[in-house]
């Protein structure tokens, strides 16, 4: 019996420091931007969906208890708060390609057109609070996002796409987290993996 037990713990002690999960940056863009860069940020449907719902997959809705829990379940997000994570997004690209030599234009026919595919918060979202009374800004978690991104020529064609995905496994690393710490993480390292490329610099 106290192997056993010592086994559990030690088990345990692996699944708490457990390394984030994380997708390696790819990118099937072979050449550097030349011209003048449109960037376009949006939410995928899933995504723009939970702003004020819960997922449509139960199997997405974690240890949700019930049709309020969007902390538990990755719902009820609030529009505020994905609009302001798509807007950190399109800031944190903008300022990336800038270092890069890269010129933006509101009017350039080569368009980045980047989808903010998921994301999940570190603590309750102020909608979440409202949704669920018995839910406290003390609560934390592990979150992360995952983009996709495609390089559009003026003629419509895909010169190429980019990915990144990031969600942070380890809770210790969330207690001191703001609402979304690990989702701004991940588009911070998105938009300059994505930057060195559109350069033609190394992306690692």
């Amino acid at each position: 019996m106290r192997n056993l037990l010592m086994t559990l713990v030690l088990t345990g002690s692996m699944v708490a420091a457990a390394p984030a999960m994380a997708r390696g940056f790819d990118s099937t863009v072979e050449a550097a931007v030349t011209t003048p860069v449109k960037i376009e940020v949006m939410l995928s449907e899933d995504l723009a969906y939970r702003a004020d719902n819960l997922p449509k997959k139960l199997s997405d809705r974690g240890s949700a208890r019930s049709f309020n829990s969007g902390f538990a379940g990755k719902g009820f997000y609030g529009e505020r708060d994905l609009n302001r994570l798509t807007e950190f997004l399109e800031g944190k690209l903008a300022k990336d390609l800038a270092k890069r030599g890269i010129t933006l234009s509101e009017t350039a026919p080569v368009i980045l057109r980047v989808t903010l595919e998921d994301a999940s918060p570190n603590r309750p979202t102020f909608t979440q609070l409202g949704k669920e009374p018995g839910l406290s800004y003390s609560s934390f978690g592990t979150g992360g996002a995952e983009m996709k991104a495609e390089l559009v020529s003026a003629g419509g064609q895909s010169m190429g796409t980019m990915s990144y995905r990031y969600f942070e496994h380890d809770i210790r690393d969330s207690l001191h987290s703001g609402t979304w710490s690990d989702a701004r993480r991940s588009m911070r390292r998105f938009a300059k993996k994505a930057a060195k490329t559109l350069a033609g610099t190394n992306a690692s």
